[in-house]
């Protein structure tokens, strides 16, 4: 059974992978898993993308902040197992966005799909931990995200 997008996103309680076309990206984007877990008031999520296109992630952060690099999370196969080759988890564009916002971004012309398979702790603690360090995120969310772990 297909559950609309409002009601998945209403039952996030912790670490879980969400796919998604988002309405943000390009047309011809394909749909892509994300990272999302609650950011601590009930209302809000922080969402990572994963990508696999880790040469051109780390070719321009070399580039333009090169200690961003340390924020990108391998992750592969072993760890998620909906993987299909060697990604990463893009937490230097972490987003806080609320639930309404992010059904404002999903397209409602491609199914979505909130994924069971838990998130195992270690890998939850390598996202907050490169949320944390990133260079470009903002204050605002690395505090919650301290906060969220207290």
């Amino acid at each position: 059974m297909d559950l609309p997008a409002r009601a998945l996103l209403s039952n996030i309680n912790n670490f879980c992978t969400f796919f998604f076309k988002d309405l943000k990206h390009a047309p011809e984007a394909p749909p892509h898993h994300y990272i999302i877990f609650p950011a601590g008031d009930g209302l809000s999520l922080t969402i990572c993308i994963i990508t696999s296109q880790i040469d051109s992630k780390i070719a321009y952060y070399k580039k333009t902040r090169p200690k961003a690099i340390e924020s990108l999370v391998p992750v592969n196969e072993n760890m998620l197992s909906f993987l299909k080759e060697e990604s990463i988890i893009e937490c230097n564009q972490a987003e806080l966005i609320t639930k309404e916002e992010l059904m404002k971004r999903i397209d409602p012309d491609v199914p979505c799909e909130l994924n069971a398979q838990p998130i195992p702790a270690e890998l939850q603690k390598k996202i907050n931990t490169a949320i944390i360090q990133s260079p470009l995120i903002s204050p605002a969310i690395k505090q919650l995200i301290i906060n969220r772990n207290r």
